[in-house]
């Protein structure tokens, strides 16, 4: 009799070889995939072994789940979403896939054409990751934004959820990162102003004599941009929005209304069991390290404080150059 504690492997796709035209397959447990906080390069892949496949035949054995996204502006709560969003048998929720990073590339290098290519076989091979599972849900990074409108185009039957925050509490959240917050936010512009946004045509001297803080007030106003416009593409019905503070504020009623789009059937125990649980008191990246909504808002407040009156001015500066952004980050399609 086979042993029933022993969980089933899974062909995950890790990562894709643009010059070979194949995918990298990882051979892992659900539980595996559940715990990881990142799928990407801080993932810890010892143990798993690899096998490489013609992305021409990556046809993954059966049906597979249906694939609903999360996607993102950062520091919004979308990793503790995806994590409450996780039950076994009924949703996996992978969070950022290092090969959908490796997809957004392939984009801006070589147009969407090739990029169709990869994601005709990679999105059915993350779904199917799911082994017994009814959905998997998709958290890629926000990098990846760039292939919204795309999986919307090729699988019409995918649900799409847009997670922001304030551009106050982006600011407030990289500043918190010293440095290593400030050398993201200029990473983050110098991708995003590969997929076409107008403020990339910019003067590289002026972009050179702005703050760590205004370059990283565009890069939020960029990010909204580009959800906005995936709104506005539609269809209505496969889009929708939520906050990532109203969230948090309300953690029942989000994941109600997210368990409804999404049409994950979560149940009303797993959700209040949720809502109440752990998953609120701890870090959602460092499994094991206390934090939650309170703490969240003291952190908030102090370096607001730290930085005084800079933050308000570099706010109105730019909400003036991008007036079309939502003063409270909040986009339309709410689903609380």
């Amino acid at each position: 009799m086979a042993d029933m504690s022993v969980s089933p492997t899974l062909r995950f796709p890790d990562a894709v070889d643009a010059q070979t035209r194949s995918v990298r397959l990882r051979d892992v447990t659900r539980e595996s995939l559940a715990a990881a906080a990142f799928l990407d390069d801080r993932w810890d892949r010892t143990g798993c072994a690899a096998h490489s496949v013609p992305l021409a035949k990556l046809v993954p054995d059966g049906p597979g789940a249906r694939p609903v996204f999360i996607w993102h502006s950062a520091f919004c709560c979308s990793t503790l979403l995806a994590r409450c969003l996780d039950k076994p048998g009924r949703n996996l929720s992978l969070r950022e896939p290092a090969a959908l990073m490796e997809v957004a590339n392939i984009k801006r290098r070589d147009g969407v054409a090739v990029s169709d290519l990869w994601l005709r076989g990679l999105l059915p091979s993350l779904a199917a990751s799911a082994g017994t599972d009814a959905c998997v849900t998709i958290k890629p990074t926000n990098t990846v934004n760039n292939l919204i409108a795309d999986p919307a185009r090729l699988f019409p039957q995918a649900r799409h959820l847009f997670l922001t925050s304030s551009l106050r509490g982006f600011l407030t959240s990289l500043a918190k990162k010293g440095e290593a917050g400030r050398s993201f936010a200029r990473r983050l512009f110098t991708i995003f102003a590969m997929d076409g946004h107008p403020v990339a045509r910019s003067d590289p001297r002026q972009l050179m004599q702005m703050s760590d803080l205004q370059i990283a007030a565009i890069v939020w106003h960029m990010q909204i941009a580009t959800l906005q416009a995936a709104l506005a593409q539609g269809p209505a019905a496969a889009f929708a929005s939520l906050d990532g503070d109203a969230f948090v504020a309300a953690p029942a009623a989000a994941l109600t209304a997210v368990d409804e789009f999404f049409g994950l059937e979560l149940g009303a125990a797993h959700i209040a069991a949720t809502a109440d649980g752990p998953l609120f008191r701890q870090d959602a990246k460092h499994a094991g390290q206390a934090h939650g909504a309170e703490r969240r808002r003291q952190e908030a407040a102090a370096i607001a404080a730290s930085l005084g009156p800079e933050l308000d001015a570099i706010i109105e500066w730019s909400h003036g150059l991008f007036p079309q952004s939502p003063r409270d980050g909040r986009l339309p399609n709410p689903l609380i």
